[in-house]
């Protein structure tokens, strides 16, 4: 699998992230990726919960239609990190998984909500905004097992074996992680979720500062099985192309059998 992780600036401002995303997935497909994974809010990323329920997308709102245009169009998978998704049970925080015929084949709602006082002064309650999702989802992809997940998820690795124990060969992990939390948490979290379920991981950040001021760390970044960095973006927009070998999975695994040996422990 050649996959590309891209990473921009979003805006409360769907034109304007727009417009700074598909320059970026015209790279990936020259690239050759047969798969794009986009950041987390992918389209609309705002310090305002008003704002951002009132411009809550539904599933079927131009913006989503354009990008299930584009990947039939262009014969690419997206993996749209998320988008603030307007639903008969509140918004949610949703990953879209759009095959090649344009067609949503899964969707993930997130599970962990940030909701966080940090020692720099900032404060976030995205359970004030999003209903919690309950359920991990695995697709396929390419013929590889996928497993989704986004940001604040990465804190919480039992959904992370959750995947590993179900086969995933693939975890994504699309973000908008702070500054403060992303310098001192992102790589380390991602290496070892990675590194304790044999399978790859790759995260795409939202990076810069927005006109409203919100900052996000960026650095994109892809692991292998062993916890190799295949690569990793700053904290300025690009795209980071990477190719994956499955077969590295079943090595990692039979060397270092930590699927086999695991151990459910009840108190």
């Amino acid at each position: 699998m050649r996959i590309s992780c891209l990473q921009y600036t979003a805006e409360p401002n769907t034109a304007v992230s727009e417009s700074r995303l598909y320059p970026l997935l015209d790279r990936a497909v020259d690239e050759g990726a047969s798969v794009a994974l986009l950041p987390e809010c992918a389209l609309f990323l705002s310090a305002s919960q008003a704002s951002s329920r009132q411009y809550a997308l539904m599933m079927d709102a131009p913006e989503v239609q354009r990008l299930q245009d584009y990947a039939k169009t262009h014969q690419i998978t997206l993996i749209i990190g998320s988008l603030i998704i307007n639903t008969e049970q509140g918004v949610k925080n949703r990953t879209l998984v759009i095959n090649t015929e344009g067609v949503i084949q899964a969707t993930y709602d997130k599970i962990h909500l940030f909701d966080v006082d940090l020692a720099s002064g900032e404060s976030y309650r995205e359970s004030a905004l999003f209903e919690a999702g309950s359920e991990p989802v695995m697709t396929s992809v390419h013929g590889w097992a996928v497993g989704l997940s986004i940001c604040f998820d990465l804190r919480f690795p039992a959904l992370y074996r959750h995947y590993g124990l179900s086969g995933a060969e693939l975890i994504v992990v699309p973000a908008a992680f702070t500054k403060t939390t992303g310098q001192a948490h992102w790589s380390t979290l991602l290496r070892a979720r990675a590194i304790e379920n044999g399978c790859f991981i790759a995260a795409s950040g939202q990076c810069g500062t927005t006109s409203e001021g919100r900052e996000t760390y960026g650095h994109s970044v892809i692991y292998d099985p062993w916890g190799e960095c295949l690569g990793e973006l700053s904290n300025e927009p690009g795209v980071l192309t990477v190719d994956l070998d499955l077969e590295r999975v079943q090595a990692v695994r039979s060397s270092v059998p930590v699927m086999s040996q695991h151990r459910e422990f009840k108190v």
